[in-house]
This record gives C-alpha cells, sequence and structure tokens, in this order.
C-alpha cells in the first residue's frame, strides 16, 4: 500500500520505516546496514614485503568474501605504505583480525574503524 499525501511538509519528513526504528526493517537491508569500513596501513620496506603481504589477503581475506581496494602513500625513507580499504560485516570481522595478526608479527600495522556514511550512529 503506498500513502500519497498533498502535504508538501510531508515529503520531506522521515521515512516510515526510520520513524519505527531497525526492527521493522528487512532482513536483506538490515545486514547491509551493519558493515562497516575499514582502513588499514601497512609498512612495507620494499618490494618483497608488499607481496608478502598481497599473498595474505589472497590467502585470509579474499576467501571469507573481502575483497580490499589497494594504494599506495610514501612512507618514512625508502619504505612504502600499503593502504587497504574493506567493508566488513560483524561475521567476517575474525578473518580481518586474523589478518591483522598475520601481517603485524612482521610489518607495523595501524588501522581505523569508520561507520558507513548511511549508518545512523553518525547521524545526529
Amino acid at each position: 500500500m503506498r500513502l500519497i499525501s498533498n502535504n508538501p511538509v510531508a515529503d520531506k519528513s522521515p521515512s516510515l520505516l526510520s520513524r519505527l526504528g531497525r526492527g521493522l526493517r528487512p532482513l536483506w537491508q538490515r545486514g547491509r546496514r551493519r558493515q562497516h569500513l575499514y582502513r588499514l596501513h601497512i609498512r612495507c620496506e620494499d618490494r618483497a614485503d608488499m607481496e608478502q603481504v598481497l599473498a595474505a589477503v589472497s590467502h585470509t581475506l579474499q576467501p571469507a568474501g573481502l575483497s580490499p581496494l589497494q594504494s599506495m602513500k610514501p612512507g618514512r625513507g625508502e619504505g612504502r605504505v600499503l593502504v587497504l580499504s574493506l567493508y566488513c560485516t560483524p561475521p567476517q570481522r575474525r578473518y580481518l583480525v586474523q589478518f591483522i595478526h598475520q601481517v603485524g608479527a612482521v610489518h607495523p600495522v595501524r588501522w581505523e574503524l569508520r561507520p558507513r556514511a548511511g549508518d545512523d550512529a553518525t547521524r545526529h
């Protein structure tokens, strides 16, 4: 059923689902909203270090359904910083933690957690 209103203010009001709360959202929509953006900064001294990290990505993250976007930044000295950005759901988080521990044993790793832009936690 679709409600049609002649009130111009009604178009600017929040949707019915947002007023009723998250519990009434369809299951397919709830899971998507729980994804979070993780950004990992991994310092690599040379090409061999970077290949080692990318091998860990293909062995640990990709089988779990995580496919990070990769970029490079200049690091200190001659090294580089490999930046991996990926969306992760709570069930996938254990694979991300495993990857961080595995790579962090050899390389300095800094990570950031950012809620999705459309998440209710970011709205005030």
